[in-house]
Formats: structure tokens, sequence, C-alpha cells
């Protein structure tokens, strides 16, 4: 089947792993749904997943065309941004320790455990985002 498609195994198992992800993910959000009380919001996240979902989908199917998975170029601006954003990642998250240790001696507003860590990882998300648009914008377009 991989020769059929012009993929090596590597190519398969990282789109493949994209499928599962996503069907992974919707599948916990249905069974959240199901559970907790009804709303707008189990609706809104899916759509939000699926959204999101789209530029791994599609290169998933730009590979099985026969389409080279991904270029030396676009490998070094996500190392590139990956290093960016870890090195980011780490200062963000010595800060949000240096708050959350620092509130209620200093009177600031005093975040529980739960904020701090959601906190964290959205910023680590940003980061990235801000590090590949940087990367992207500096190396220039495609």
């Amino acid at each position: 089947m991989l020769d059929e498609f012009n993929m090596t195994t590597n190519d398969w198992m990282r789109g493949s792993f994209a499928w599962v992800v996503t069907a992974a993910v919707l599948l916990t959000l249905a069974v959240w749904a199901e559970f907790s009380a009804r709303g707008a919001l189990p609706p809104i996240i899916a759509g939000m997943i699926l959204v999101f979902m789209i530029p791994f989908l599609k290169r998933f199917n730009d590979v099985i065309k026969g389409m080279p998975d991904a270029d030396e170029r676009i490998k070094a601006m996500e190392r590139d941004a990956s290093a960016m954003a870890f090195t980011l990642s780490i200062w963000w998250m010595l800060a949000l320790m240096f708050y959350a240790g620092n509130a209620a001696e200093n009177g600031w507003p005093e975040l529980i455990p739960r904020h701090v860590a959601a906190a964290g990882i959205l910023g680590m998300g940003i980061l990235f985002g801000i590090s590949y648009l940087h990367v992207r914008i500096r190396v220039g377009p495609a």
C-alpha cells in the first residue's frame, strides 16, 4: 500500500498519527459532552479542533497524492520556531512561578494551581505561534 502512494513508512505513520489524534480528541469531546451539562460549548470546541487540524490533515493528504511531506526549508523553520518557543516557554513558566510564589506577599491577585497550569500551557501555545510567525516573516514567503 505504501508503494502505491509512493510514501515512506515515516510519512504514513506521521499522517496516521494526525488522524488518530483528531479522532481521539473528538471522541473524548463527545464523551465529555454526553456526561456534562448540556450547552453550546462542546460544538464550539469541536469546531475549533477541526479548524486547527485542517493543516495537519491537508499535509497528510498531500503525502498520499505523492507530494513530499516537507522540504528542508520548512523543517528548518519548524526547528527554529520550536527552539525559540522552548526557550521562551521556560522563561514564561519561571515568570508564572515567580508570580504565584510572590502574589500573596505583594498584594497581587492570587492564582490557584489549576489556573497557573492552564496559563502555562496556553502561554506555551501562544509563544509557539508567535515564534513560528517570527521565523516565517524572517525567512520570507514560500
